[in-house]
């Protein structure tokens, strides 16, 4: 390959919509590092967004996210709550009163 060549090839670039210094990238991924480490099954990406996230909002507005429950949405309480696979492949759902075990009787299907 010729130095004209190489020139010529673009070589990829960190995106940096936070205009973030090296030193600031550094910190930043040590910070994300750290937390994949504490929470390792929540995706990598998320970890960066959350960081970028929390850097450049104040103090104030990131409490009041948090106390409030702002970025919180509210549980879906009609989802499937599972079944039960029979063999001529049928799925029987199990129903709300089957699942609520507070008389502690074995539930009959």
């Amino acid at each position: 390959m010729t130095e004209v060549e190489a020139q010529e090839i673009p070589r990829a670039t960190r995106p940096n919509p936070y205009n973030y210094t090296p030193l600031q990238f550094a910190t930043r991924d040590k910070a994300v590092n750290d937390m994949s480490k504490d929470f390792p099954n929540i995706p990598y990406k998320w970890l960066e967004w959350l960081y970028d996230t929390i850097e450049h909002k104040d103090e104030a507005e990131v409490e009041k996210i948090i106390n409030e429950g702002l970025w919180e949405k509210p549980v879906n309480t009609t989802r499937q709550l599972g079944g039960t696979l029979t063999e001529g492949n049928e799925v029987i759902i199990h129903s709300e009163e089957i699942t609520d075990n507070s008389s502690n009787e074995t539930p009959e299907l």
